[in-house]
């Protein structure tokens, strides 16, 4: 068998997408009725049937289903969660190529729909012993890492992450206005680049940062103070993904991993404390109030996504989940079902949830988080 990745396949899908001949939202299959119709629709033209394969097996015959590879639409249309499939089983393969090759693609479609390349911000942090000041109160100058390339985070919810080289060299060299923050916070401003006061680059171990802090009372107070004391040590940085690559490794633990190899920087910053999004400790601390750990459905979803089979314990621990989330549910008449318990009062004001046999969605204030047990998509 060789494989080989089909340049006429890749700029048709590219020609679709630019004409806005994309399915951004149905869930993905490519079965064998799929696969005839497609065949049909073509006029039994095995030319254009493959070119709605990102790949093709150059030993097999041209007229014979197995040697075309790796779908990518169907019905005349690209679609998204097929173009997530090839990626992923291009990673699990360690087909660097191909994952680049259908990550462009997702960033051409999301750039179409006018989507935030990488959803929602993420943060990292490093602890540095190297995190200091320079000059005097009046002209304070804090510099240190804010990442540091090579080297493997801890479990992250059920997989590790590992930032390559060059990972911002693009937003670097793209000019992006990046804001020096403490604590990711936009009120308290140290830094910007657009004004000289922030300066980032690339070397060999990472992203060095310098920042001119202005010399206030409350920056010394509150920041440069506590740096020179060490009591501030770490620095993060917060991003969004362009483009990684996703893997797995047995002897590994977890097994499942992320290299991030682009990512769009927003801002850097002197951090207290590990931080997360405000909304995210919310529905942390809800599910932790009903005995859920989050975390476990996290590695549950991220590790069947990738092809590896829960354990029979986080099976357990689901289901029991599951049953957690039932019992915060009213039966039709308010009175509570039999062997259930009743509604309790105990769930916050604005949350509702709803359960299915296959399915558990959890909405909080404004938040829709779905859960799905076959973990067909994160």
């Amino acid at each position: 068998m060789a494989l080989k990745i089909s340049s006429k396949s890749v700029a048709q899908a590219k020609s679709l997408i630019k004409v806005g001949k994309i399915n951004t939202d149905g869930d993905w299959s490519f079965t064998s009725d799929d696969r005839n119709a497609l065949l049909k629709s073509v006029g039994n033209d095995w030319k254009k049937y493959g070119s709605w394969f990102l790949v093709f097996d150059d030993s097999a015959d041209e007229e014979t289903f197995q040697r075309y590879k790796y779908p990518y639409g169907k019905e005349g249309k690209v679609w998204r969660k097929g173009v997530i499939a090839v990626k992923v089983r291009a990673s699990q393969n360690n087909w660097e190529e191909l994952t680049d090759t259908a990550d462009g693609l997702l960033r051409m479609i999301d750039e179409k729909e006018g989507k935030s390349i990488g959803g929602v911000p993420e943060y990292r942090v490093f602890t540095l012993q190297e995190l200091r000041v320079e000059g005097d109160d009046k002209e304070p100058v804090i510099k240190g890492y804010a990442a540091v390339f090579d080297v493997w985070s801890e479990d992250l919810g059920g997989f590790r992450e590992i930032i390559r080289r060059g990972a911002f060299r693009k937003t670097i060299s793209d000019g992006a206005d990046v804001r020096a923050l403490f604590n990711h916070d936009p009120n308290f401003v140290l830094g910007r680049t657009s004004n000289g006061t922030l300066k980032l680059e690339e070397d060999e171990r990472g992203l060095p940062i310098e920042i001119k802090a202005p010399g206030t009372a409350l920056v010394h107070d509150l920041v440069i103070s506590p740096i020179r004391r060490r009591d501030i040590t770490q620095m993060s940085f917060g991003f969004r993904t362009v483009r990684d690559r996703w893997g797995k490794d047995e002897n590994m633990n977890p097994p499942v991993y992320r290299e991030l190899l682009e990512a769009k920087l927003y801002d850097v910053s002197p951090v207290t404390f590990p931080a997360y999004p405000q909304t995210y400790v919310d529905v942390r601390a809800f599910l932790g109030d009903l005995g859920i750990d989050e975390r476990v459905i996290s590695a549950i979803l991220i590790r069947r996504r990738y092809g590896i089979e829960p354990g029979g314990k986080e099976l357990e621990e689901l289901r029991k989940y599951i049953e957690i989330l039932r019992r915060c549910l009213p039966d039709a008449s308010g009175t509570g079902e039999p062997g259930r318990e009743p509604h309790s009062a105990a769930v916050p004001a604005g949350v509702s949830m709803h359960v299915d046999d296959d399915e558990v969605q959890v909405h909080y204030a404004g938040i829709d988080r779905r859960i799905d047990s076959a973990a067909r998509e994160l």
